[in-house]
């Protein structure tokens, strides 16, 4: 593997790529780009990268203020601000048109992506992406999201983060609980409350509406048996094709690798 650095929109980009063996009969086909969640880096993705690299150039992106990739300094973590990053990448690697993977925040990252250029994403796969959470009925947002939003502003903004994370660790295996947690603890209060804003603000149907608006299009997600809320994607849009892997929590590419890859590359089955 391969890592680099490309000028974004607010600074440096690092990114991770692998590429097939010059032999592999399905060197030309198009590239696929992941884009990780909140917390973590690039790095989560390896397994993937190595496995899509056997027959396709795969490249993985530090997200702004993740990683080693620059910071917002105004504090921007809004999926379409997130969208121009993974843009800079495809221009700054010459890609016209690539398969974009996206998990958890991530997820809206690449919906956001498809959604503004979608001629250039041929594919768009949703790894337990979030629901929408514009369409949270009122009351329930009132209840739930807004004291959330709140705790992030506070000093006590790590519990309520650390508490958020459990939950989606419900399920998962003690290696996958350990590396996410450590990535959680070194992630500074300003990168959790800006995504977190973005994500609530992001109206992740109507991406993804535009999205497969466009000729050429396709998406599917590959979820957890818990993405199962009224605003879930796939319940707000029951043409969202969906693969559920079970016994897995939020971060199930670590918790069923080979499941996940199994899934993956049926995904990526005629995407050239």
């Amino acid at each position: 593997m391969r890592s680099t650095n490309i000028k974004g929109p607010i600074g440096t980009i690092h990114i991770i790529e692998a590429s097939p063996p010059v032999t592999a009969a399905e060197s030309d086909s198009l590239p696929v780009v992941f884009v990780h969640g909140m917390a973590v880096s690039a790095s989560i993705w390896e397994a993937q990268l190595a496995r899509v690299a056997r027959t396709r150039r795969a490249i993985a992106l530090d997200m702004r203020g993740h990683g080693d990739s620059a910071p917002p300094e105004d504090g921007n973590y809004a999926p379409a601000s997130c969208a121009a990053d993974v843009v800079a990448v495809l221009d700054g690697l010459g890609l016209d048109r690539a398969a974009i993977v996206g998990h958890s925040f991530g997820a809206c990252i690449a919906l956001a992506t498809a959604a503004s250029a979608p001629h250039r994403i041929a594919q768009l796969i949703l790894v337990d992406p979030p629901g929408d959470f514009t369409r949270v009925p009122a009351d329930v947002y009132e209840a739930r999201i807004v004291p959330y939003q709140r705790a992030l502003e506070t000093e006590d903004w790590r519990a309520a983060v650390e508490t958020s994370f459990n939950e989606a660790l419900t399920g998962s295996r003690a290696q996958t609980r350990d590396r996410i947690l450590a990535c959680l603890a070194a992630t500074p209060q300003d990168c959790l409350s800006g995504m977190s804003r973005g994500m609530f603000a992001f109206e992740a149907v109507d991406a993804l509406d535009r999205y497969l608006a466009a000729p050429g299009t396709r998406a599917h997600a590959i979820i957890a048996t818990s993405n199962t809320f009224p605003f879930s994607l796939h319940i707000l849009r029951p043409t969202l094709t969906t693969t559920t892997i079970a016994d897995t929590g939020h971060w199930l590419m670590l918790d069923a690798p080979e499941a996940f890859a199994r899934e993956l590359d049926i995904c990526l089955e005629g995407v050239s």
